[in-house]
């Protein structure tokens, strides 16, 4: 399972961490790890583009992304890729879990 878990502080997104793998169906050929990966990639594109005190962290099962700005721009994206997560887990709920701290 995909658990997508974020925290917010003083109604700012802080952090988000996304892990696993949803085992909808067989690897490189799974529906909801690929919906997933194309969110969060492009999630951090987008943030790398910025000149925010972003930090962000992939490693091969987990990608990590700690927010020190108060940005409104920042704080755009955080809600648009967990609006497209839970889009996602309102049809594969048994696959991805997005959750608040």
């Amino acid at each position: 399972m995909i658990r997508a878990v974020y925290e917010v502080k003083d109604d700012l997104y802080t952090e988000i961490e996304v892990s696993g793998h949803a085992e909808f169906g067989e690897y490189g050929k799974d529906l909801v790890c690929a919906s997933v990966s194309s969110i969060m990639f492009g999630f951090m594109n987008a943030l790398d583009a910025l000149d925010e005190d972003v930090e962000i962290r992939q490693l091969d099962n987990s990608i990590s992304i700690v927010n020190r700005s108060s940005s409104k721009v920042i704080r755009d994206y955080f809600e648009l890729t967990l609006m497209q997560l839970k889009t996602i887990e309102e049809s594969y709920g048994d696959f991805i879990k997005v959750e608040r701290k």
